[in-house]
């Protein structure tokens, strides 16, 4: 399942990029993408969030319910070694949401 929702996200990503300035704007006005797990939905909206702001375009209101946000903190990869890493990596709309990927969990090839 997790492989889904990689893909679900990267999709996303790749469209909102190739897309128009009023393209980018509907793609962002409502959360668009829904998923079973909170951590799923909270990278999804710290997602919209980063990609806005990369895009110098308005940050929608619905990404700031709390409901995307996370009480505890989530670390990409689960490996212990890498926390500290990205406590100071992670972009904010990330951060800010409790959790922590590289600066380029966004990257596409």
């Amino acid at each position: 399942m997790r492989q889904l929702f990689g893909i679900k996200i990267a999709n996303f990503v790749d469209e909102f990029r190739m897309a128009s300035l009023d393209q980018k704007l509907k793609m962002v006005e409502k959360p668009v993408l829904h998923f079973k797990k909170r951590i799923h939905n909270s990278y999804f909206a710290a997602s919209v969030e980063y990609l806005c702001l990369e895009s110098h375009i308005p940050i929608p209101d619905w990404v700031h319910n709390k409901k995307y946000f996370l009480k505890e903190p989530f670390f990409a990869g689960g490996l212990e070694s890498l926390k500290a890493f990205l406590l100071v990596e992670s972009p904010l709309p990330f951060r800010r949401r409790n959790i922590f990927v590289s600066e380029n969990a966004l990257g596409r090839a």
